[in-house]
């Protein structure tokens, strides 16, 4: 037995597979053009994204996971858990 091969398949199990695509166009003024009204704070695809990584932790955690993404991509606004709890 190749224990080798063995290790890296449980690593690989581990791995978080996770899209980060919504960054490449993470643009609010595309949104917020011609919008009457307070002005749209995330997008959709952000909190579906937070929605994704909230099966892993709870929602309190997704605030710190947050503030955590809104340090190593300032674009992204720094948001409190309730916005991944609104339907």
């Amino acid at each position: 037995m190749d224990w080798r091969l063995v290790d890296e398949r449980l690593i690989r199990r581990g791995k978080l597979l996770l899209s980060l695509d919504f960054l490449n166009d993470y643009e609010l003024s595309l949104l917020n053009e011609g919008k009457v009204g307070r002005p749209f704070k995330i997008t959709d695809r952000y909190i579906v994204f937070l929605a994704i990584v909230r099966f892993s932790m709870p929602y309190r955690w997704i605030e710190g996971f947050n503030r955590a993404l809104h340090r190593l991509v300032p674009r992204l606004p720094p948001i409190d858990y309730s916005w991944v709890r609104k339907p």
